[in-house]
């Protein structure tokens, strides 16, 4: 009987152990909603679709793209923070969400992303441009500084909300070129380029994804790059750094979160999924040609990143006294 009884007791111990590992392993046995806290049509949302749509078949089952937007993306990182932490809810983290929001004065949110939410991978990087209105006669960065220092608080610039990643590039751009701009904030880059086409708008400091094609078809004129190197989808257009202001540089990226407590498990599967999906070199070349840039990497690098544009974006912030509206 004794023998039978620590029989027993080994089974049971042995099925407690695995239980873990067998319930990642299972995963995932029903859809995932990824929640993307940005407008369709934007950069973010045309990215989310994108993974999304490749992720699904990797893993066997729909992952499903849910926008939900406000307060520069932190709507949707706080409705994720509050989700089950099983994998089947996940975040399309943005920098913004990381970096910027957690650290702007004035800014009420209900979550700590280092606490609460939990950093995946760095999906890609985005190619980031200043473009106008070509109702406006600006084809340089000189022409746009020139008219700036004539004209102080007269020209206009769209973002995407009061501190969001469009805005922080446009303040460090008038802080580096000592120059006095207007800015007007939206919810969303879409609503903001619908203002620049219409020429109520003289310009934004955006992402290529979102306004390639309006750059196609002539509805605004790109004039330089943020970020370095210059994208190839568009020859001849050079980067701020090469157009007047050599320490000019903003960067930005998409990734992945999920809820603290998300099993590693799940966590290093859907980053060695993305990491197989930048360097597949059909799905790479795609998003070199929507202005992103393929990144991928490890938990790790994603969390060292978040430290360094922490820093970076807290002292544009700090310098041109942004404060959340």
């Amino acid at each position: 009987m004794r023998n039978i009884a620590r029989l027993a007791l080994a089974a049971a111990l042995a099925l407690t152990l695995m239980a873990p590992a067998a319930w990642a392993q299972a995963w995932p046995g029903k859809p995932i909603k990824l929640i993307n806290g940005f407008p369709p049509g934007g950069g973010a949302d045309i990215l989310a679709r994108l993974v999304a749509e490749r992720l699904s078949g990797a893993l066997g089952q729909q992952v499903i793209v849910e926008n939900r937007t406000g307060a520069t993306g932190m709507i949707a990182a706080q409705s994720v923070a509050a989700s089950a932490p099983d994998g089947y809810t996940i975040l399309f983290y943005t920098m913004n969400m990381a970096c910027t929001s957690p650290i702007m004065p004035g800014n009420k949110i209900n979550i700590d992303p280092d606490k609460d939410l939990m950093p995946i991978v760095i999906i890609a990087g985005l190619d980031n441009l200043l473009y106008v209105s070509p109702k406006t006669d600006f084809k340089t960065v000189e022409d746009v500084i020139k008219a700036a220092k004539a004209n102080p608080g007269k020209l206009t610039y769209g973002s995407s909300g009061v501190g969001g990643s469009y805005h922080l590039w446009a303040a460090q751009f008038t802080t580096m070129a000592e120059i006095e701009m207007l800015h007007v904030p939206f919810r969303g880059g879409p609503p903001a380029i619908a203002e620049i086409v219409a020429g109520r708008v003289d310009m934004m400091f955006g992402n290529l994804a979102e306004i390639l094609p309006h750059i196609r078809s002539g509805a605004v004129r790109a004039v330089a790059f943020t970020s370095v190197p210059p994208s190839p989808v568009l020859p001849g257009v050079p980067t701020i750094a090469q157009s007047g202001l050599p320490d000019y540089r903003a960067d930005n990226w998409f990734g992945l979160g999920a809820p603290a407590g998300t099993s590693q498990e799940i966590v290093d599967r859907l980053n060695a999924e993305v990491n197989k999906l930048v360097k597949d070199p059909a799905f790479a070349a795609k998003l070199v040609s929507l202005g992103f840039q393929p990144t991928g990497g490890t938990v790790a690098d994603m969390k060292a990143t978040i430290l360094r544009d922490r820093a970076k974006w807290k002292a544009v912030i700090d310098a041109n006294n942004i404060r959340a509206e």
